[in-house]
């Protein structure tokens, strides 16, 4: 097991960490950048699931097992329009981290919603390679959008991952770098071919939601979002603005 899949397999087991293998958790003891990450990503997962736990109402778990177990021919009314107001709570929650808004350009939207899906491990990624030049060949191979050319230090980043995705009707990549250690940052890139709102050619328009902080610019024919939670001076250091 190599560093990336103990990332990915504490990732999906922060909030039941007796499901982590042994092998995994000894690299986060052992490794101090993984086990700061692991840390880190614990109290995230475990501050979302308090929101949730406080929308969710009181006694719903109990009423219904209690119900489910209990033979009847009658419709259980009760449960539906319960069932409805605790998942209208839940995703009240989940507004609390979620850093989409309705004010960014439908593609921006869209990629920084695919990012965020891949940050928390709910879209899997396609191929995991520490080899740039691997990724990029990867890419390829799918058909999917492989960048060009990156301005400042972007591309210098250690690379995690990368995963096809649709963003505006088109084929986009993510490509997931490791900008500090223990935080990435997601690389989106796509063909700027009647894209609206493109953002500009190579001159890199900075933005931050809730916890997120990215930069867009475009390069030809291609256009690109880099987002991350790493710090903001982190973010514009990759392109020398301080």
């Amino acid at each position: 097991m190599n560093r990336e899949e103990a990332r990915l397999e504490l990732d999906a087991t922060t909030l039941r960490p007796q499901d982590a293998s042994d092998e995994a958790r000894a690299m986060a003891e052992s490794d101090p950048a993984l086990g700061a990450w692991l840390e880190k990503r614990t109290a995230f997962d475990e501050s979302v699931a308090d929101a949730f736990a406080a929308s969710i109402p009181a006694g719903l778990r109990e009423s219904i097992l209690q119900n489910a177990n209990r033979p009847t021919k009658r419709p259980v009314r009760w449960v539906l329009p319960t069932l409805i107001s605790a998942a209208a709570a839940v995703a009240l929650g989940w507004t609390l981290f979620w850093p989409v808004s309705g004010d960014m350009p439908a593609w921006q939207a869209e990629s920084l919603a695919a990012v965020v899906k891949v940050e928390h491990g709910m879209f899997r990624v396609d191929h995991l390679s520490r080899d740039f030049e691997a990724i990029k060949k990867m890419l390829v191979a799918d058909q999917s959008p492989t960048p060009t050319r990156l301005p400042g230090t972007v591309g210098n980043m250690p690379v995690l991952a990368c995963k096809r995705i649709q963003v505006a009707g088109r084929v986009a990549s993510i490509i997931c770098f490791e900008i500090t250690p223990g935080k990435e940052a997601h690389l989106v890139v796509m063909d700027n071919k009647t894209l609206a709102s493109a953002p500009p050619q190579m001159q890199p328009q900075f933005q931050t939601s809730k916890n997120w902080h990215m930069a867009s610019w475009s390069d030809g024919a291609q256009s690109f979002l880099l987002a991350t939670t790493a710090d903001e001076a982190e973010l514009r250091k990759l392109f020398g603005v301080a």
